[in-house]
């Protein structure tokens, strides 16, 4: 039990980068740990801000059709979708291929200690992102309304995370387990990322079509809809309304009897489980070929993208605007009678898009960054590429390719497909490629500084350096104040926007490569 505790404590150490080893010991250093600390803190209180100000406003709405309670049905909900998705994908590097597992195999202690420690220090995470969520509708119900039995409230609130947890690890390692079928591993997880995330779009469209016009009885229908699949939703409620000690043991206990269940499976064919989902498919049939001899830059490139299209989670959490956008310009190409006569209210393009495509193109590009983490997943081979004889603009250029490799494309598909279907004028037509490549090219350049003055090179899962690094959180706050700014000042001439914009982006570039060759090269 000691051995347990202390290698659950050594975990949640890890994962909140509060281990002894990770303290730092410069002045620098710790100035910048400061910043992340304080970057975090600003994003979590935005965040509970956002919501008590979303609550505040939805509040009044459940209470006109006599459901208050259903405002903390619909966080409820909101929190176990959001906790499923987050660990649908996280659950394989969390228990079968994180850092440190040939070490703490070698320890003496119980496979079943480590793999329920790696649980309980995922549950912690997932009941921070519960409590960011639900304290601040709960603050707000209780301004207003009088919440009934305040206590069980927060002791429900410890068990919300245990079901999506479970339900996410499960599929999680169906979904890589089938995807350990694909010759190229890869492929096969990006079909499933992507057919998974369509589903989910698809299906909250059906919602809404079905529901109805108002929001009140949509949210309403939602709830009821999500509860006939997940009766804990309904279970929540009506324990805080009505305490019954029959229905409180089975909310806090069927979670808990289920995950204990699911540890003692993963624990009895942890191996063979893990072999399977880390197996690696090769050829029998490789040839020796000719090399071929390439320059410095272009090495470099194939070697970007090569890293970049590897990794599927990276692909689909910088590149997936860019898929969202090609694929409605297809559909719009191919059904485009169809969906305008079925849907009409939600893809009708209305003279309020006309005027703001530019806006909708330039935010797309400037959301799309994968150089805010292109540095920190050279980890340990990053001495690799600081000793390769090749200047570090060519390092820098070969990463900002990758990334205008994806944005590019997209901005002269989608550029094309509007210009035209819009029937914009000349001038307007030019600055709908001009205004989103500049934000391809300014977005990749402070990415790239950002993640030079904030690298994290310690991550155990490179999910937390593409998601949720301090880079990452900066480049998409830059990058959309970056755009909405200068429209919201300038608005009403759309010349006037772009051409302003351009200017911008072009002394922005020059400004941040005049920086990253003087100053950020030494980092």
């Amino acid at each position: 039990m000691n051995k347990f505790l202390l290698i659950t404590k050594i975990n949640i150490l890890q994962t909140f980068n509060l281990a002894k080893g990770n303290k730092p010991k410069y002045k620098s250093e710790r100035a910048k740990k400061g910043v992340k600390v304080l970057g975090v803190i600003g994003i979590i209180g935005y965040i509970m801000w956002y919501i008590s100000y979303i609550t505040k406003a939805l509040l009044p709405t459940f209470i006109a059709i006599n459901k208050p309670l259903y405002m903390i049905s619909f966080l409820f909900v909101i929190c176990t979708v959001y906790i499923f998705f987050t660990n649908l994908f996280r659950i394989k590097n969390t228990l079968f291929d994180f850092k440190d597992y040939d070490l703490l195999m070698s320890l003496p202690i119980k496979r079943s200690s480590i793999i329920t420690s790696k649980i309980v220090a995922l549950y912690i995470i997932n009941l921070i992102y519960t409590l960011i969520i639900m304290i601040p509708g709960y603050i707000t119900y209780i301004r207003y309304v009088n919440m009934p039995n305040d206590w069980i409230f927060f002791i429900l609130l410890l068990t919300i995370p245990i079901i999506p947890i479970l339900v996410s690890s499960i599929l999680g390692i169906i979904l890589t387990w089938f995807s350990s079928f694909f010759k190229n591993k890869n492929i096969g997880s990006y079909v499933i990322n992507l057919l998974t995330i369509f589903i989910v779009f698809a299906l909250s469209i059906s919602v809404n079509m079905l529901s109805g016009n108002e929001f009140a009885n949509q949210s309403v229908s939602m709830i009821d809809n999500f509860g006939r699949y997940y009766p804990f939703t309904t279970l929540f409620v009506n324990i805080i309304e009505n305490v019954n000690i029959i229905n409180l043991l089975i909310y806090l206990l069927i979670p808990v009897i289920l995950m204990i269940i699911f540890i003692i499976f993963i624990n009895k064919g942890y191996i063979s489980l893990r072999t399977r989902l880390l197996k690696v498919n090769v050829r029998n049939d490789y040839k020796i070929k000719g090399y071929k001899d390439n320059s410095p830059l272009k090495s470099l490139y194939i070697k970007e993208i090569k890293k970049y299209f590897s990794n599927s989670m990276y692909v689909i959490n910088t590149a997936f605007g860019c898929f969202l956008v090609v694929l409605l310009v297809i559909g719009m190409l191919v059904f485009n009678s169809y969906i305008v006569e079925r849907f009409p209210q939600i893809l009708e393009l209305s003279d309020k898009i006309k005027n703001n495509i530019l806006f909708i193109m330039a935010m797309i590009c400037a959301l799309s960054s994968t150089t805010h983490a292109s540095i920190s997943l050279e980890g340990k081979s990053l001495w690799i590429m600081k000793s390769i004889p090749v200047s570090t603009d060519k390092i820098f250029l070969s990463k900002i390719l990758v990334n205008l490799t994806i944005l590019v494309p997209t901005v002269i598909i989608a550029g094309t497909f509007f210009g035209f279907y819009l029937h914009l004028p000349l001038l307007e037509f030019i600055f709908i490629y001009l205004i989103p490549l500049g934000y391809s090219i300014f977005i990749s350049v402070i990415g790239i500084l950002l993640n030079l003055l904030f690298p994290k090179f310690d991550f155990d899962n490179e999910i937390k350096v593409v998601k949720q690094s301090m880079p990452v959180f900066l480049t998409m706050v830059i990058g959309m104040l970056t755009v909405v700014l200068p429209f919201n000042l300038l608005n009403g001439n759309g010349i006037l926007i772009a051409i302003t914009i351009y200017l911008i982006d072009i002394i922005l570039i020059i400004v941040l490569h005049y920086y990253g060759s003087r100053k950020v090269k030494k980092l």
